[in-house]
């Protein structure tokens, strides 16, 4: 037989106003900016599902609270692309901005990032934190995580440790 969670009226308004709070979660035009520049700089030659899968990655990385995506884009080391910026003090992210917008698909990805605020986004990478490009190795992080799918040249994992160490902080 399957035990039934009892959930008060103000349980479910409570649980029904975290999911409201998380879908329309709006971030700053620049976060925007930052944000699908990392998607472009990391998988735009692999077009919008590509991309995609690495904001779901983020967006995974960061309990789907969308108001954290821009700390984990921003914690250093996390992304190859975002590197120039997130390993300094203060970090620019003008550089970065300027040569991802020059990309014929940035429009793409700012819209991908518009849509995971709305909620719109599915995750099609089966709840992946991770993913590398293949390049001919295996990065060594991949031996405790399971594979969840390969997109293009891109291999993506989940671990099943809980991360809240992923997110920086966020100017």
């Amino acid at each position: 037989m399957t035990k039934l969670m009892r959930i008060t009226g103000c349980s479910l308004l409570l649980l029904l106003g975290l999911q409201a709070q998380a879908a329309n979660a709006e971030l700053t035009h620049y976060e925007r900016l930052v944000v699908a520049s990392c998607l472009v700089l990391e998988a735009a030659s692999e077009g919008e599902q590509g991309m995609h899968a690495v904001l779901n990655v983020i967006v995974n990385r960061a309990n789907g609270d969308v108001s954290r995506v821009p700390g984990v884009v921003c914690r250093p080391k996390q992304f190859t692309a975002m590197n120039s910026a997130t390993g300094v003090r203060n970090p620019d992210y003008g550089p970065i901005i300027e040569r991802a917008t020059r990309d014929a698909n940035f429009s793409l990805a700012y819209d991908l990032v518009v849509r995971m605020e709305k909620g719109q986004l599915k995750d099609i990478t089966g709840g992946a934190d991770h993913y590398h490009a293949e390049n001919g190795e295996t990065p060594y992080w991949t031996q405790t995580m399971k594979p969840t799918c390969t997109i293009g040249l891109h291999t993506f994992y989940r671990s099943d440790k809980a991360k809240p160490a992923l997110v920086a902080q966020y100017p």
